[in-house]
Parts: C-alpha cells; structure tokens; sequence
C-alpha cells in the first residue's frame, strides 16, 4: 500500500478523510426505535406484598394536592394518581432482587434501570420514575423522608406521573411511578 511510505501525521489524516468519506451520506437518517423489552413470562404472579395502597395512595395524593417545597423548589399542586398492579410488580421484584442479593441501587445487577423493568411487565410508558428506600418503616416514615428528601420529592410531585406501584420485600422498598403511553 502506497500510505506506507507516508508521515504518520500525513497518513492519519489522509486515513480520517478517506472515513469521513465513506461514512457521509446524503440520505435521510432512520431513526432506530429499539424494540420493547420482552415481557418476563408470567406478568401476573402471587406476590406477598405487606404494603397498604390505600394508605400510601391518601398519603402521597393529599400533598401532591397541596404543592409541597422540595428543597429549594416549589413545586405546585399535581394531579392524584391511581394505584397500577403492573407498577406494583415492577416495584416488587425489584425489591425482592435487592433483598436476594444484598444491593442498594436504581440499576439492577444486570444494568437494568425501572424504565425496562416497567416494560417487562407489559406497561407501555411514557415516562417514568423511581423511588427506593431501605429500613425498618411504615407507609408513613417511608412518604415522609422521601418528601423531606428534595429528589424523591420532585419525583412524588412529578405531575407526568398519574400512576404508582409501591412494594416492600424485607426492608426494601420501591415505589414506581409512571404514565402510560396514549392508547394503552
């Protein structure tokens, strides 16, 4: 080959163009949508989930009644949301992962965020959040450090939220929230 003999300065950039080149197009881009995660096989397992619904429902519905300051932000009144069964689950098996193999974390040990974890359980979202806690609480003292707590707050306050699962395995706790995609 003819670079061979060429500076290496010399041969990079000639290198460099040549890709640049190649590479340039002037067709319209595609824009990849990755396909959904697929579901896990079975969506609607038993769970021994102790948490109250209702309970946390009233609790996190009467301040996103309100408005509440989440720190140094205020943030305004937001719609109530509704107990979802797919939510739950989602927030189920992630604390029950968590408890299992003794990690603390929004990413599961796979790498995985709530998003796909949402999705596997056959909810199509359009946005999502999460929440977790570790330790010996109530529906009560778990709402109330994730509102004294300015991140957790604003993701309770997130009014693009209408929807929320909550789950507590051992002394791990998830809670989702999410809003469906219109048409599901």
């Amino acid at each position: 080959m003819i670079l061979r003999f060429v500076r290496p300065a010399v041969r990079t950039a000639v290198c460099v163009w040549l890709l640049a080149c190649v590479a340039c197009s002037k067709e319209p881009l595609t824009v990849y949508t990755p396909p959904p995660p697929e579901p896990i096989g079975d969506t609607t397992f038993l769970m021994n989930n102790p948490v109250d619904a209702a309970l946390l429902l009233s609790l996190v519905n009467d301040v996103r009644a309100k408005g509440c300051q989440c720190g140094d932000t205020f943030m305004a009144p937001a719609p109530p949301i509704r107990w979802n069964k797919s939510l739950e689950r989602a927030a189920y098996l992630h604390s029950q992962d968590m408890d299992r193999n003794s990690y603390f974390s929004h990413n599961d040990l796979q790498g995985n965020t709530a998003g796909k974890r949402i999705s596997r359980m056959g909810y199509s979202w359009l946005a999502w959040g999460e929440n977790i806690a570790l330790g010996i609480l109530s529906e009560k003292t778990l709402v109330d450090g994730f509102y004294k707590s300015p991140t957790h707050c604003k993701v309770l306050m997130n009014s693009k939220f209408t929807e929320m699962g909550v789950a507590k395995v051992g002394n791990f706790w998830s809670q989702e929230f999410a809003s469906p995609k219109p048409g599901h």
